[in-house]
């Protein structure tokens, strides 16, 4: 039996083969629905000149995103799929980001982020993949030196695709709330999805002395 992240590996490649370099190979259904989820991504803060990692990069949208919207961080991109990587290279100068190919739960970082990001990364219901969320979650997290948004398939959606990984929302929030008492989610921009967001210090700290609690 594959290992989780190797399934995951081999049905991105078969996408990537079938679709090429575009969000079907993501497997996305719609470049309008991707873009929403990196809209949500953005709720988390400022990219701008911040460091940024990009657990499960793909091809690079989000930075390419980012870009096209005059934003430009300290980019890191990092994805489990080679083939995908490669693509990255291909498409930006070094100026841009840097890229590489890794496994969430395996890679070392040599510094903090500011910001780490996650976006259609567990969409996959591969064998052992629900297990590996916490996990992950918790690895972004000690990671992050401002925050962490990551979205996810709800378990809400009134409609459910096969072979999906669908995440129940409440449950997510109280695996934030074990990391840190500012957490919340956005389940506003599509039927079928959500995005977690975590902050490593509280808004409420700076609340000016006398204001409002």
């Amino acid at each position: 039996m594959l290992r989780p992240e190797s399934e995951t590996r081999r049905w991105y490649e078969d996408k990537v083969r079938q679709y090429g370099y575009d969000y079907r190979g993501l497997g996305f259904r719609t470049r309008t629905s991707q873009e929403k989820r990196f809209d949500a991504l953005q709720r988390l803060g400022s990219f701008d000149g911040r460091r940024l990692l990009d657990v499960g990069c793909g091809f690079g949208d989000f930075l390419a995103y980012l870009i096209e919207r005059d934003v430009h961080p300290t980019y890191t991109g990092l994805d489990i799929c080679a083939p995908m990587i490669t693509r990255c290279h291909q498409r930006f100068a070094v100026r841009d980001g840097i890229f590489a190919v890794g496994d969430v739960l395996e890679y070392k970082p040599h510094a903090t982020y500011d910001y780490v990001v996650a976006s259609g990364n567990f969409g996959l219901d591969a064998n052992g993949a629900r297990e590996r969320v916490r996990p992950s979650l918790e690895r972004m997290f000690s990671w992050c030196r401002l925050g962490v948004a990551v979205n996810f398939l709800s378990a809400r959606a009134p409609e459910k695709a096969a072979n999906r990984l669908y995440i129940d929302p409440c449950e997510a929030l109280e695996w934030a709330f074990e990391l840190t008492p500012s957490a919340s989610i956005d389940h506003t921009y599509l039927p079928n999805d959500f995005t977690l967001l975590l902050h490593r210090a509280p808004a409420w700290l700076d609340t000016p002395a006398g204001g409002a609690e």
